[in-house]
């Protein structure tokens, strides 16, 4: 469709029509976008999302520091933009990490989804809070995370991103 257009557009239009279509067919084999595309179950895609959450020395839990929630799980849009603060309320260092999920996509495209790696948090001191924002894969799914600094493991430091 860029390309039957492309006659009528001004040569810096025609140059970002180009760049456009390549960085869109970059992660295929296959040189149609829309066969690595991932569907999307309820038709939203994207938004702002602004989440408050915070680790303790045995769980992560979406709310604000004083909020008493014990839910670990996030559930926000895919390909939405996320600003996440991680507060740590421990008594120890505790870090966030987002695993991958297989992307369900057709031979020739890539076969993992994978938050960005500003997503993920370095260890954070007791008291120590962080903030960043990161946009949230298109795939679909239940990304888990978790905290891999020493004790987090046995402790079940972990959660999911759910990516509707």
């Amino acid at each position: 469709m860029i390309r039957r257009e492309i006659g009528s557009l001004d040569r810096c239009d025609a140059l970002f029509a180009v760049v456009l279509c390549l960085g869109v067919n970059a992660g295929c084999s296959n040189p149609s976008a829309d066969s690595c595309a991932p569907s999307d179950q309820d038709g939203v895609i994207g938004g702002a999302n602004v989440v408050l959450m915070n680790v303790s020395d045995t769980a992560f839990a979406v709310g604000g520091v004083d909020s008493g929630s014990t839910q670990p799980n996030i559930t926000v849009q895919n390909s939405s933009t996320v600003t996440l603060t991680l507060t740590n309320v421990g008594s120890r260092p505790h870090d966030l990490l987002i695993q991958c999920i297989p992307s369900g996509a057709p031979a020739g495209c890539s076969t993992t989804s994978c938050f960005p790696s500003g997503a993920n948090f370095p260890a954070l001191a007791p008291g120590q809070s962080m903030t960043a924002t990161f946009a949230t894969p298109a795939v679909e799914g239940a990304y888990p995370f978790n905290s891999d600094e020493p004790g987090d493991s046995a402790a079940g430091l972990v959660g999911e991103f759910n990516l509707m």
